[in-house]
C-alpha cells in the first residue's frame, strides 16, 4: 500500500495545479479588466451612466471606475497623462491633443448638435431670437459694457462652436463681446444669477435653466451655431486599445445598446441616469424632457460625424486652438464600433 506523507501530498497538489495551468483547453476565469472612464456631467454622457447602472460592463468582465471632470480640455490632459483610460467628452480636445502627439483615438460617437446659446435679461431682449452684429453693438452701447457670454475653456467644443457662431455666422465684432470660460455647473449658476448675459449650455442644463427661469431663451440651436455640430465622443488611449481590445469592443457594444435605449425608451433612460446627473436632485421627468429637447440628438456611429469633425478641426486651427491640423480619419479607430455592430 502506497503511503503519502504530508510533504508528498502537497507536492503532488502543486504539480497538479501547475499542469492544469498549462494544459490546453483548461478553463480558467479571466481577471476583470479594469477601466477608468472620465466624463463631463452632461446628458451626452448618459450612455455611460446607463451601461454602468445596468451592469452591462460587469457582465462583460469589465470593472469600471467613473471620474468626473468639469471640462474637456482638463479631462484630455488627464488622459494624455495616463490618469484615465477612456473619456466621454467633446471631440475638439481629442483633436487638439492628437495635434500635440497624444496617442488618443475616437472609438464611438455619443451625441451631435448638443450646444445651444441661451440668453436672459436685457441682453436677450436686445438681441431677440435672431441676433445680429448690430444688435450686439447696440447692447454694448446702451449698457456701457460688452455682452458677457459664459463658455468652457479654449479648445473645448463649447468654446469652438460659440466662436464659430459669433464670428462666422452672426459676424459679431470681438470688441462687442466678452467670453468668460468656466466650468459647466458654474456656467448654469452664473446665467441664472444674472452674472452672465448668455451662455453655451447643453442638456440637461437647457431644460433645468428654463424650468427655473422661464425668461431664459434660446438664441441659437446647435445646427445654427455649427452645421452638423460635432459633440460628445468616446475616446481611448492607444495603450488601452492595444492591451484590452476585447473589453473595448464589449464596452462599445454596451454603449450602442444604451444609445438605442435612450431613443426607444427615454422615460426608462431618465430614471437610470437620475443618480448620475444632479446627484439625484434633478427629477426623472426633467431628464426625460431633456432627452426630448432641442439639444438631445444621440448618434453612436462615429462614421457619421467625420465630415463635420473635419470642418471643426479646420476651424480650431483658424482660431488658434490647435497649432496644426491632423488627418481626422487617423483620429478615429472604427474597428471597435464596426465589430460591436457586426458591420
Amino acid at each position: 500500500m502506497l503511503r503519502l506523507t504530508r510533504r508528498s501530498t502537497l507536492a503532488a497538489l502543486v504539480a497538479l495545479a501547475s499542469a492544469a495551468a498549462v494544459m490546453p483547453g483548461t478553463a480558467r476565469a479571466a481577471d476583470p479588466v479594469k477601466l477608468e472612464i472620465g466624463y463631463i456631467p452632461i446628458l451626452a454622457a448618459a450612455p455611460l451612466f446607463i451601461l454602468d447602472n445596468q451592469g452591462w460592463a460587469k457582465d462583460a468582465g469589465i470593472t469600471l471606475k467613473l471620474t468626473r471632470f468639469e471640462s474637456g480640455p482638463h479631462a484630455i490632459q488627464a488622459m494624455a497623462a495616463g490618469q484615465i483610460d477612456l473619456l466621454y467628452a467633446g471631440v475638439a480636445p481629442v483633436l487638439v491633443a492628437r495635434s500635440k502627439g497624444a496617442d488618443i483615438s475616437v472609438i464611438a460617437n455619443s451625441a451631435v448638435e448638443e450646444m445651444v446659446v441661451a440668453g436672459r435679461g436685457a441682453f436677450a431682449k436686445a438681441v431677440g431670437t435672431t441676433p445680429t452684429a448690430a444688435s450686439f453693438k447696440k447692447f454694448a452701447a446702451d449698457a456701457g459694457r460688452k455682452a458677457k457670454i459664459g463658455t468652457q475653456p479654449p479648445g473645448s467644443v463649447p468654446d469652438t462652436v460659440l466662436k464659430h457662431w459669433l464670428y462666422k455666422v452672426v459676424k459679431v465684432d470681438p470688441a462687442d463681446v466678452e467670453l468668460v470660460p468656466m466650468g459647466i455647473e458654474k456656467t448654469q449658476q452664473a446665467l441664472l444669477a444674472g452674472a452672465l448675459d448668455a451662455a453655451t449650455i447643453r442638456e440637461p442644463t437647457v431644460t433645468v435653466t428654463q424650468q427655473m427661469d422661464p425668461n431664459v431663451v434660446l438664441l441659437a440651436n446647435g445646427a445654427q451655431m455649427f452645421p452638423d455640430q460635432p459633440g460628445t465622443v468616446v475616446s481611448a488611449r492607444g495603450e488601452v486599445l492595444a492591451k484590452s481590445p476585447d473589453a473595448i469592443k464589449a464596452l462599445v457594444k454596451a454603449h450602442v445598446r444604451a444609445v438605442d435605449m435612450i431613443k426607444s425608451d427615454p422615460a426608462t433612460a431618465a430614471k437610470l441616469v437620475n443618480n448620475y446627473l444632479g446627484k439625484g436632485l434633478i427629477e426623472p421627468a426633467t431628464l426625460e424632457a431633456a432627452f426630448k429637447g432641442p439639444g438631445s440628438n444621440f448618434v453612436a456611429d462615429p462614421h457619421k460625424v467625420v465630415p463635420a469633425v473635419e470642418a471643426m478641426m479646420t476651424y480650431t486651427k483658424e482660431i488658434g486652438s490647435a497649432s496644426e491640423t491632423v488627418p481626422v480619419a487617423e483620429a478615429f479607430d472604427f474597428r471597435f464600433y464596426d465589430a460591436a455592430v457586426a458591420k
